[in-house]
């Protein structure tokens, strides 16, 4: 998949599993890097086992100014 890189692309992902059977969701820090931070994230739903990484951008306000996930199923 591509990688997404903007909010509404953000919300449409999240948006289509609000409503479904969602057995697990975790995430873990893999590193912080000043205003950067990488994430590994893991969704177990319909015993399906999903993850992917999600690379995030803060600004000196701890404002998020850059997103990227990427996924795919295991």
């Amino acid at each position: 998949m591509a990688p997404y890189t903007t909010f509404d692309e953000i919300i449409n992902e999240w948006q289509h599993i609000k409503n479904e059977n969602i057995q697990k969701i975790d995430i873990k820090i893999l590193a912080i890097d000043n205003y950067t931070l990488i994430a590994q994230w893991i969704l177990k739903q319909n015993d399906k086992d999903y993850d992917g990484i999600y690379e995030i951008k803060f600004n000196d306000n701890l404002e998020c100014i850059y997103f990227k996930s990427w996924e795919m199923v295991k």
